[in-house]
C-alpha cells in the first residue's frame, strides 16, 4: 500500500530560502512528473506558495527517497536549504496536511488562502495522474475540513493586524459603519488595507489625501472607490467626515487642533490614529464631539483577539484530531481489502456451486421456482459474508493485524 511522506519548507525558513525552492504555477506540471520518477514513488503531490513548498508523496517498499531529493531541482545552494527542511511519516503528515488546510501552520494562524492554495495543488496533482488513491482521500478530507473550520469556526473573523482592529473597533463604536463618511490620511500599507476594509463594511465613502500626490493617484488606480482630496484641502474634507483614521508615519502632527477648530462645525468626529510617532494633535480632543483613539486603545482588543484565536485553534485542533483518525482507520481497512475481495468471490463461487448441484438433483422445478431459490441462496451468502467482513474490518481497525490475504 505504501507510506505517506512529506518534505518541506516553510515560513520558518528566510524569504531568500523560500524563493529558491519554491516552484512557479507553469512548471509544477513538470516538476511532478519528475518527482514521480524518483524509484519508489507511488503518489506524489506538490503544494509550492509564498511561504511553503511541501511535497506529499507515498512511497513503496523500498528505501524511502532523500528529502533533498525533492528539492533537487531547486536554485541555490542544497546546505544552505537543507538545514530548514522538515520531514514527516504517516500520522505526522497527515496531521500536518489538515493542520496546513485549516491554517494552523501558516504564519497568521487560521488566515482563509491556504485552502485554495491546498484544493488547486491537489487539482493540478490529479490533472497531471501524479496523486492516487491515497493521497486523492487525504487531500479529499483536508479541504472538507478546512471548509467546515472556516464555516464553523471562523477563526479568520477575530483579526490581529492592527489594520484590521482598527476597522472593527471603530465599527464597535458607532454600532455600524453603513453610511459613514471616512477621511484616511496616508496611503501606506497600513492605510490601504484599512481603506479595503472599510470599503468591504459598506461605509458611504471614502476620502484619502497624501502628501505625495502620485501615490495617491496610485492608490485611486488601487482602490478605484476612494475619492481624492489634495493635500492641502485635507481639513475641510475632515470635517464632513464622522471617521478620521490617520497612519502617515511623519515625525511630526499632521492634524493640528487650530486648523482643524477653523472649519469645524462640532458635528462630532471619531479620530483614530495609528502611527508612532502620533499624527494627530492630543488637543484635538479638546472640541466638542471630538474623542481620539490611539493604538494604546487597540492593544487591549488585540490581547482579547489573541486569547479568542488561541481558544478557537484548540477547537481546530480536536477537529484534526477527529478527522485524522477518520483517515487513518481508512487507510487501515485499504489494508483488508484483497482479503475482502477473497472472501466476497470465494462466497460467490460456492453459492453458484451449490445452486448448480442443488438443480441437478431436484425434479419438477421450473424455471421460475430455481430463479427464487438462487435468490434465496444469494441473500443467505450475502448476509454471512457481510458478517465476516464486517468483522475482518474490526480486526483491521482495533487489532492491528497484518492482512496479506
Amino acid at each position: 500500500m505504501g507510506e505517506i511522506f512529506l518534505v518541506g519548507v516553510d515560513h520558518r525558513a528566510p524569504v531568500e530560502v523560500r524563493e529558491k525552492v519554491a516552484v512557479r504555477k507553469d512548471d509544477i506540471k513538470d516538476y511532478l512528473l519528475r518527482i514521480k520518477a524518483i524509484p519508489g514513488l507511488k503518489e506524489a503531490v506538490l503544494l509550492s506558495t509564498c511561504n511553503r513548498t511541501e511535497f506529499y508523496a507515498v512511497v513503496g517498499d523500498v528505501a524511502k527517497p532523500g528529502a533533498m531529493e525533492f528539492f533537487k531541482l531547486s536554485r541555490g545552494d542544497y546546505e544552505e536549504i537543507s538545514r530548514y527542511i522538515y520531514v514527516h511519516e504517516g500520522e505526522k503528515a497527515v496531521r500536518h496536511i489538515f493542520r496546513v488546510a485549516c491554517g494552523l501552520e501558516s504564519m497568521v494562524v487560521g488566515e482563509d488562502q491556504i485552502l485554495g492554495q491546498v484544493k488547486e495543488a491537489w487539482e493540478r496533482s490529479k490533472e497531471s495522474q501524479s496523486s492516487g488513491k491515497i493521497l486523492n482521500r487525504l487531500f479529499l478530507d483536508a479541504v472538507t475540513l478546512g471548509k467546515k473550520v472556516r464555516s464553523e469556526v471562523k477563526i479568520s473573523d477575530v483579526p490581529l493586524s492592527v489594520s484590521y482592529i482598527a476597522v472593527k473597533f471603530i465599527e464597535e463604536f458607532f454600532g455600524s459603519l453603513k453610511g459613514k463618511k471616512v477621511f484616511v490620511l496616508g496611503t501606506g500599507k497600513t492605510g490601504r488595507i484599512t481603506i479595503k476594509n472599510l470599503i468591504h463594511k459598506g461605509v458611504e465613502e471614502v476620502f484619502v489625501t497624501s502628501r505625495t500626490w502620485e501615490r495617491a493617484l496610485a492608490l485611486k488606480e488601487e482602490i478605484p472607490e476612494v475619492n481624492l482630496v489634495p493635500y492641502e484641502e485635507k481639513y475641510r474634507a475632515m470635517a464632513r467626515c464622522q471617521i478620521v483614521i490617520s497612519a502617515s508615519g511623519a515625525p511630526h502632527y499632521t492634524v493640528d487642533r487650530e486648523k482643524f477648530a477653523q472649519i469645524y462645525t462640532g458635528g462630532g468626529v471619531a479620530f483614530l490614529d495609528l502611527s508612532v510617532p502620533r499624527d494627530i494633535d492630543p488637543e484635538v480632543a479638546r472640541l466638542p464631539n471630538v474623542q481620539i483613539f490611539t493604538l494604546d486603545d487597540l492593544k487591549k482588543t488585540a490581547e482579547e483577539n489573541q486569547k479568542k484565536r488561541l481558544y478557537l485553534a484548540k477547537k481546530i485542533e480536536e477537529m484534526v484530531d477527529s478527522a485524522v483518525k477518520d483517515y487513518l482507520n481508512w487507510l487501515k481497512t485499504l489494508q483488508v481489502v484483497p482479503v475482502i475481495r477473497k472472501v466476497s468471490d470465494f462466497a460467490n463461487t460456492v453459492c453458484a456451486e451449490e445452486f448448480e448441484n442443488l438443480t441437478r438433483r431436484l425434479q419438477n422445478v421450473d424455471d421460475e421456482e430455481k430463479r427464487q431459490i438462487k435468490r434465496a441462496m444469494e441473500r443467505i451468502c450475502s448476509k454471512m459474508t457481510a458478517v465476516y467482513l464486517e468483522t475482518i474490518k474490526h480486526l483491521a481497525l482495533f487489532a492491528g493485524g497484518d492482512f496479506d490475504g
